[in-house]
């Protein structure tokens, strides 16, 4: 027994640690996979930003000395031309020429102003209006176009009835072409629309030919401020070194129709030089070219972070030269000689990682190299890496829960079988009739160690209950004979009159033990006797009060009195049953109430019950034993009185009533003068 106490002792314990870290485990799990991959994110990132830093230098290093490369004039040293060029941005698709500027929402911070530092014309008088303009270049495969938005009080349109040119607001335009030569157009319209455009003499008074240019198309469209002129001309017209300049000429007077001013993106234009055009580099296309990886745009710009060499998405490239945007700073940095790299999130929700490395002449710095990689792929990596985790994390809690409720339901059934079998141990009269129980007598667990000690615990109540059901039986045999021998040798010596009064004594006791033995006896057999009763309809009110006439003849019409119907209330169940219960309670009623008392019988029905009451007078119920009267074995008599109780009448009496479906209840009086035995039975209609 101790052994099996010990196992289940150390079974109990060992399945509480492992559902604790079981659950501990669940618990630990996601968020360890979660730390894991949280970290091994970070590691990735950083090692895209080393590589891609190291790409950068790399690139740089090929370029370092390359001066060609970003200078337009042939010494390095001479930047005079590089301070007044005008750049044309890459596209990545064409601009539709009409005169609205939403193509070149993308470029407008690029926009380069010209204003009275720029004024290469003006009347003497000081009568003429400021005008000022921005510039923006762009080129897409063989096309280069122009947005000019002039900022002009007094718009003055061409009347045809001036046949010169210049006698109204227009812009020139002055480009050298491939044979070096210089081609001049004016730009001149009647109003919003198409312009036409005319090739110019160099004195700009007369245009070359009547007819006008249809190679090179623009449209003039007024704005609150001004107005908008969108140019587009054949990139095959420029030069391997190609030069531009474009002049805003201001007329402010319909009448007088003269030039007040002309605005131009050179001012030292006397000497017939153009502003040189900075276009990508082929060559240095070509490098970076075969520098690039795959998913990865690169950007060289010069020192005026003018693109010089394009490799990847243009359009992503085109940040290299973007004020507003954090490549700005990197390419800031690089500048200035310091590499740097950084990652960000653009405007579409992308993480992006861009690396910037200066290029150098000496240690002169000439430009900048940036490479930016999208790193959203990491980033959709641990996105899906957590969603995987998620997904098994629910898997095993799922898995988990169904094996608990597998595991629960399996407890459950064990603990069900073994109550239905230790129910069925105990009869319908609460004997023990099985020893044993066949459910989980070999198991190590819990429940079979349960089950072990429930046979034990039965083993030794069937003994016991066989016991004390013999119990009765072999002591009325055992105290019977010896006290029949008793009485019979007392009668034969009431012969002698010296020995009467103790003959009397002897004989009194000789009852009393009869009367112990009929009470057992009585009690040892009352659960068989009731099972065996057959239960049948009878008037209870008649049978109660022959009962209670019987009861005045035997004890004296003056102290026993009946109140109720005498007939007409019906009942099922067994009136030799009843009897012997009115019989416990008339005698309790007798012994405790007071000499020549009267003991009142009443009836009643209340609906569908009737009461039966035993009312007397005389000494209440101690307090104490108020709970256990009908427990068998209780006596509030007290000790040395003339007659045997053993305290079982109330235990009978209860069980009678139990077997008719009734309540029996014993109260003390409310003015404490006496006792009230009642009984609520079912009534039969």
């Amino acid at each position: 027994m101790s052994m099996s106490k010990k196992s289940g002792r150390r079974g109990m314990t060992m399945g509480m640690r492992m559902l604790l870290f079981s659950s501990l485990l669940l618990v630990a799990l996601p968020w360890l996979g979660y730390r894991y991959i949280d970290e091994m994110k970070d590691f990735l990132l950083q090692g895209q930003q080393d590589a891609q830093l190291l790409a950068a230098r790399a690139i740089a290093t090929v370029l370092n000395g390359r001066t060609e490369l970003f200078y337009l004039a042939d010494e390095p040293a001479d930047l005079s031309l590089d301070r007044f060029a005008l750049h044309v941005y890459p596209l990545d698709s064409p601009i539709e020429i009409d005169g609205y500027t939403g193509d070149w929402a993308e470029l407008k911070g690029q926009a380069k102003t010209f204003g009275s530092e720029s004024v290469i014309y003006d009347r003497t008088d000081g009568s003429w209006r400021p005008v000022s303009f921005d510039l923006l270049l762009a080129q897409y495969l063989k096309y280069v176009y122009a947005l000019v938005r002039v900022k002009d009080e007094n718009i003055v349109y061409r009347n045809p009835k001036y046949r010169r040119l210049d006698h109204s607001d227009h812009v020139r335009l002055e480009f050298s072409k491939s044979d070096g030569e210089v081609s001049r157009f004016m730009l001149i319209t009647e109003g919003e629309g198409q312009v036409s455009v005319y090739e110019m003499s160099a004195d700009w008074k007369f245009p070359s030919s009547g007819q006008p240019v249809y190679a090179l198309s623009g449209v003039w469209r007024e704005h609150s401020v001004g107005y908008d002129l969108e140019l587009r001309l054949p990139a095959a017209w420029l030069g391997t070194r190609p030069g531009m300049m474009v002049q805003v000429v201001n007329v402010d007077s319909e009448v007088e129709r003269v030039i007040d001013s002309i605005t131009a993106t050179m001012k030292q234009n006397r000497d017939g030089r153009l502003n040189p055009l900075i276009t990508r580099s082929v060559e240095l296309d070509k490098i970076v070219q075969g520098l690039g990886s795959a998913q990865e745009s690169i950007c060289v710009v010069d020192r005026y972070r003018r693109i010089r060499g394009l490799y990847g998405d243009a359009s992503n490239a085109a940040l290299c030269s973007r004020k507003d945007t954090v490549s700005a700073e990197l390419v800031e940095d690089a500048l200035g000689g310091a590499a740097s790299v950084t990652r960000y999130e653009n405007p579409v929700g992308e993480s992006v990682i861009v690396a910037a490395y200066p290029v150098y002449a000496d240690e002169e710095v000439l430009g900048a190299v940036l490479v930016e990689k999208n790193s959203s792929h990491i980033l959709s990596m641990q996105r899906e890496s957590l969603l995987q985790i998620i997904v098994a994390t629910l898997i095993v809690f799922l898995v988990a829960i169904f094996g608990l409720m597998l595991f629960a339901a399996w407890l459950s059934y064990r603990i069900r079988k073994l109550q239905r079998e230790a129910s069925r141990a105990i009869d319908e009269k609460g004997r023990v009739i099985a020893g044993e129980l066949a459910a989980d007598q070999h198991s190590a667990d819990e429940i079979g160690q349960l089950s072990r000690d429930i046979s034990s615990l039965l083993s030794r109540l069937k003994s016991y209950t066989g016991f004390l059901e013999s119990v009765p039986r072999t002591l009325r045999h055992e105290i019977l004979n010896p006290v029949n021998t008793i009485s019979m040798s007392l009668q034969k010596m009431e012969v002698d009159a010296a020995y009467r009064p103790l003959l009397s004594s002897a004989r009194k006791a000789t009852q009393q033990l009869e009367m112990i033995v009929q009470g057992l006896t009585e009690a040892a057999h009352i659960e068989e006797a009731l099972l065996q009763d057959e239960y049948e309809r009878f008037d209870l009110a008649a049978m109660v009060n022959e009962y209670v006439e019987n009861s005045r003849m035997k004890h004296g019409e003056s102290r026993i009195r009946y109140r109720g119907p005498v007939s007409g209330l019906h009942i099922r169940g067994s009136d030799l049953r009843i009897a012997q219960l009115l019989d416990k309670l008339k005698d309790n009623a007798l012994e405790f109430s007071n000499e020549e008392s009267e003991i009142l019988f009443e009836l009643t029905r209340d609906d569908s019950r009737a009461e039966i009451s035993i009312t007397n007078s005389g000494p209440s119920i101690a307090e104490e034993i108020k709970g256990a009267l009908f427990s068998g074995m209780v006596s509030s008599r007290p000790r040395g009185h003339d007659r045997p109780h053993l305290g079982i009448g109330l235990f009978i009496a209860n069980r009678i009533a139990e077997q008719h479906q009734a309540t029996l209840k014993i109260s003390n009086l409310d003015n404490g003068t006496g006792v009230k035995a009642s009984m609520k039975l079912p009534v039969s209609n």
